[in-house]
């Protein structure tokens, strides 16, 4: 799906329905991460919207919480790092953005999501959008882990 089509598709959404999306998505991403700041979490909300997500009572609750961090761990990456920067500006391959980003982006991930247990999808889908798609095997990733990233190549892990 392009960005075009997924800006026309929110647009055409009723006010009443995004609202009911904003709010069908709030609660299973402040479970998540319970301590994500109010204009992240608008934001996240907003993409959810955007992507056509919302919380899929016929999947597994795990389905559904890797979706979600897929989609946190793409926002933070945009927007509390210099990884655009460092694709844009500097024409970093973005896999090397990834790499550089990653420590920065994992402090994040844990000041939003305090528990002292790793969390193992939290964990995984992180570590997976480290990796080159020809790096992955079956354990690392699942299909549902999906980005949508249609600047680039066609990568399923792409959110960002």
């Amino acid at each position: 799906m392009n960005d075009t089509c997924t800006i026309s598709s929110y647009l055409d959404l009723s006010f009443e329905e995004r609202q009911r999306r904003r709010e069908w998505n709030r609660s299973p991403l402040k479970d998540l991460f319970p301590r994500i700041p109010p204009s992240s979490l608008e934001t996240i909300l907003d993409i959810c919207i955007s992507k056509s997500f919302v919380y899929q009572l016929s999947q597994p609750k795990l389905w559904n919480s890797r979706r979600y961090t897929s989609i946190v761990v793409a926002h933070v990456r945009r927007s509390h790092t210099e990884y655009d920067n460092l694709l844009r500006e500097e024409h970093v391959e973005r896999f090397e953005a990834r790499q550089r980003t990653a420590a920065q982006v994992w402090k994040v991930l844990r000041e939003w999501c305090p528990w002292d247990d790793s969390n193992e999808v939290l964990e995984r889908c992180f570590q997976a959008t480290l990796l080159r798609p020809e790096e992955r095997t079956v354990a690392d990733w699942d299909p549902m882990d999906v980005d949508d990233e249609s600047d680039f190549a066609d990568d399923p892990m792409d959110l960002d």
